[in-house]
């Protein structure tokens, strides 16, 4: 099940790193064509991932550690799409690198807490901590599509 999870995401990142090329170097006359497809890509990308994340929900606590080391993985995915598209605003605007830099610190912050409480997790706490984890997850990647989509 891990495999499977890691390819999907593998699969979802790639595809984001694959298209965000396709809408670089428009002119102005198709900006709102480009702007619909690349909000509808972003949509898409959302769906799939919470796709993912409703499978990760699967996790029993005999699987914990399965999910922890799907939640490191995911994390670092995370902070490296998370370095990609700082470089990608960093040309837009300095105020935009801030207000991403404070989502993405916020969201990191409590995923991290999460996850720690993830590790900590005993057998009748499993299914709350389980979902905040997935929580953090989900508002990390927010952080991210967020500033895609406000560009």
């Amino acid at each position: 099940m891990l495999n499977k999870n890691m390819l999907m995401i593998g699969t979802v990142l790639m595809s984001v790193s694959v298209m965000a090329p396709a809408y670089a170097g428009s002119d102005s006359s198709d900006t709102m064509a480009t702007d619909d497809a690349v909000k509808s890509d972003v949509n898409e990308l959302g769906n799939e991932i919470a796709a993912q994340y409703e499978e990760a929900k699967d996790f029993t606590f005999e699987q914990k550690e399965d999910f922890l080391a799907w939640v490191d993985a995911k994390s670092k995915q995370l902070g490296e799409q998370y370095d990609e598209v700082s470089a990608e605003v960093k040309d837009d605007s300095e105020d935009a690198v801030e207000e991403m830099a404070e989502a993405w610190d916020s969201a990191s912050d409590e995923l991290s807490d999460a996850l720690e409480n993830a590790k900590e997790a005993s057998a009748e706490t499993w299914e709350d901590v389980k979902a905040n984890t997935v929580n953090a997850l989900e508002d990390a990647q927010k952080a991210i599509s967020d500033t895609q989509t406000a560009e």
